[in-house]
């Protein structure tokens, strides 16, 4: 891709609420610049919901900006199962990126981030919500891009005008890896072993259905991992 400037939004699992309190909003943050400082990134703007997050990236290698995600949100899950005596997954097991080609694109950005809780009819001006980069940058790196952005919020120079909603892309987090680790997680909990299953039909019938339902697991990198053939597992949940 020919940018740097990324727009990604990770939202709980289910759509769920997974920012409960106000406590919980501010440790996302927290961990959002402890993170920052172990895995160099440059954060433009964000804004912390009740069930999900926008935050605008400058980073060209985008393995860099995964490798941020992936390691923020574990933080936080981990925080959140302990807080809330729970297990298992917290946020949906992708999220989701928008390239930023533009200069006008990149300020409707920006706009769009701080607008969520306005729009959510949580406060009326962005500029009264805590849980954004709009009032002050908690990035504070000093560099250009980041005192342009700045100066847009500041000084209110992003344009009034009616923008489309963004059609957001799906990246999917490491599709392998997780379909593996939730391959792996279900066939143990069954306690049956991989080359096993296919004379299952019932319990590979179960377990392909709740990877496709619960974890949006696509049939082609399920046919990676379990070894059969994607058409044979879409006739089998059918």
């Amino acid at each position: 891709m020919n940018t740097s400037f990324f727009h990604i939004m990770s939202q709980g699992i289910n759509k769920e609420y997974i920012f409960n309190s106000e406590d919980d909003k501010e440790k996302y943050m927290r961990i959002m610049k402890d993170t920052k400082e172990k895995i160099p990134i440059i954060i433009l703007a964000y804004c912390v919901m009740n069930n999900h997050i926008h935050i605008l990236f400058n980073e060209k290698n985008v393995e860099q900006l995964t490798k941020y995600m992936h390691k923020v949100n574990l933080l936080y899950a981990k925080y959140y199962n302990r807080k809330y005596d729970r297990v298992g997954y917290v946020f949906r097991d992708r999220f989701k990126v928008q390239p930023i080609y533009t200069e006008k694109y990149l300020c409707t950005c920006v706009k769009y981030i701080h607008d969520n809780p306005v729009k959510a009819n949580i406060c009326q001006k962005a500029q009264e919500y805590k849980y954004s980069s709009c009032v002050e940058n908690k990035f504070d790196e000093g560099t250009k891009i980041e005192n342009n952005i700045r100066k847009l919020i500041y000084l209110q120079n992003i344009s009034k005008d009616t923008y489309d909603e963004f059609t957001f892309l799906e990246v999917e987090r490491d599709k392998l890896e997780i379909c593996k680790e939730v391959f792996g997680n279900l066939i143990k909990q069954e306690e049956i072993k991989q080359e096993d299953l296919i004379n299952n039909k019932e319990l590979l019938r179960t377990i392909v259905k709740k990877m496709k339902d619960n974890y949006k697991i696509s049939f082609r990198t399920m046919e990676k991992v379990i070894g059969i053939g994607r058409e044979t597992l879409r006739r089998i949940i059918q």
